[in-house]
């Protein structure tokens, strides 16, 4: 297994090659130096959040990064030519970035090392590549429920669309999905756990339409493994179900093997091979001549109950406004987003009910087997808000031993983005939370938190198109240290071929 990447993705660039004769190639090689400073030694909520794992907890950071990026075309000689057809073109793209930090602790990240064959609406993907996943507005939001780009991109294979593709001729009936197998890394506590994920979304309404409509879900799991320290009631010698023949259990969220399976603990047969968590999500859009309206709901399911909305209403919604009007000379406001998060219910507030049928205390994100939580290389993989036990306040951290000692959160969240002068580029975030802990262990207070953030961007034309960004975070609260940083990078497109 360990050989199946540099194969997979040989394989991909030589067979592609080989298939067609013309072809066109764009790159480029870019760099970003920067350096980061704080108050405190640690690194300020929206210096480091959703940023894909590559920002450290700890401050003050020199970061170096070099990336190299591109697309090579490929004319299908036998059916048409680029001038002709460009959705027949077959495309092969790839990208690599590194990422070296020096700081209390030197860190050398690939945040991204990926190979894509598409042919018109399908894709094929292998490595790691950052990404979104859900109905959200992923350049201002607060991050995306379960797949936000917190944590550093895990590894995996993925085959699916290339955003919304149409049914039919017509073209009011588009679907985007995916169907994806990653690679967990190894930790202390578990070795050899592997990820499922998929996702469908429909969207209802043609590309040009004033009004579009989506609904869709999104379900993620991490399966298999093998443990030294686990609860021996929890797994079969350490071991937990991941064979080829366990996957349609994994895939499904069904049960098709008994207790008479040697294999498989109570646990297994009870709550599903692996940590299932996901989102079902709706929106609609709004679209006018000089403004469009978007309203998104993500709604939070980790079994069952979740399935059913019986842990109404947590979840994630969102309002956004953007402008389609030409950028002004002065100032020109492009988007504004609204965003509420809660997860209080979690379907009740103790695991045995008496006056429900279901059992509750959900506790997001935390799972019995995988004792980590839904996390990766130290980071949350889904929305930031739900914090790992060893990022709070030393007070709140021995309240429990979960890994994620605060997934019963209150959050509103405020950003905005604008034009100035018509180069400059300011983003504005701003989030209040009340953290409550998890179900059945409650944090005193409760501790509240104010993270806000300022971001410019702007070109230099005397350094032949390089690009300057500042930033400016603020923490405030109880549950981290309060600190002040900042942020100061420059980056650079060093070499372009197009």
């Amino acid at each position: 297994m360990k050989q199946f990447y540099p194969i997979l993705l040989t394989g991909l660039f030589f067979a592609s090659t080989q298939v067609f004769s013309q072809s066109r190639h764009a790159s480029q090689l870019y760099t970003e130096i920067g350096a980061l400073v704080s108050s405190t030694d640690r690194t300020p909520f929206w210096l480091r959040a959703n940023q894909f794992g590559t920002v450290p907890l700890t401050a003050p950071v020199g970061s170096l990064r070099l990336g190299l990026a591109g697309t090579i075309l490929f004319s299908d000689t036998t059916k048409a030519r680029f001038q002709v057809h460009p959705r027949r073109l077959w495309s092969l793209s790839y990208q690599v970035e590194a990422v070296g930090n020096a700081g209390k602790s030197a860190q050398l990240l690939l945040p991204e090392g990926y190979i894509r064959l598409a042919h018109r609406g399908i894709e094929l993907v292998a490595g790691r590549r950052r990404a979104v996943i859900g109905l959200v507005d992923s350049t201002l939001s607060s991050g995306s429920y379960a797949w936000s780009g917190n944590a550093l991109p895990i590894p995996k294979v993925q085959f699916g669309t290339r955003g919304f593709v149409p049914l039919g001729r017509r073209g009011w009936l588009a679907i985007n999905g995916f169907l994806a197998h990653g690679w967990f890394a190894n930790t202390w506590y578990m070795r050899h756990s592997f990820l499922h994920q998929k996702s469908l979304f429909f969207r209802i309404g043609k590309p040009t339409a004033i009004v579009r409509l989506y609904a869709g879900i999104n379900h993620s799991v991490q399966w298999g493994g093998q443990s030294d320290y686990i609860d021996p009631k929890l797994a079969i010698n350490g071991k937990l179900p991941g064979r080829l023949a366990d996957f349609p259990n994994v895939l499904f969220a069904i049960r098709t093997n008994g207790l008479n399976n040697d294999r498989i603990s109570s646990f297994d047969y009870v709550n599903l091979y692996g940590n299932h968590l996901g989102t079902i999500d709706f929106g609609g859009e709004l679209r006018f001549s000089g403004l469009n309206l978007l309203l998104y709901h993500q709604h939070v399911f980790e079994d069952v109950t979740g399935i059913f909305f019986k842990n109404l209403p947590d979840g994630l919604s969102g309002i956004r406004l953007s402008s389609n009007r030409p950028v002004s000379a002065g100032f020109h406001l492009n988007e504004v987003l609204l965003e509420f998060l809660t997860t209080l219910s979690q379907s009740g507030p103790t695991l045995y009910q008496a006056d429900k049928s279901w059992k509750g205390a959900d506790n997001y994100f935390n799972n019995s087997q995988y004792r980590e939580g839904w996390t990766y290389r130290e980071r949350v993989i889904g929305t930031p808000f739900l914090t790992r036990r060893l990022d709070i306040r030393a007070p709140y951290r021995n309240a429990s031993d979960w890994a994620i000692a605060g997934n019963r959160v209150q959050m509103y969240h405020v950003a905005a983005r604008a034009t100035v002068a018509r180069q400059i580029d300011l983003r504005v975030k701003v989030s209040y939370s009340r953290n409550y802990g998890i179900p059945e262990v409650f944090l005193s207070g409760p501790p509240t938190q104010l993270s806000a953030w300022v971001q410019v961007g702007t070109p230099l034309r005397w350094l032949g198109g390089a690009e300057l960004t500042a930033a400016l975070a603020l923490d405030q609260g109880q549950l981290y240290d309060d600190a002040v940083g900042g942020y100061l990078g420059l980056r650079k497109t060093i070499w372009q071929r197009r």
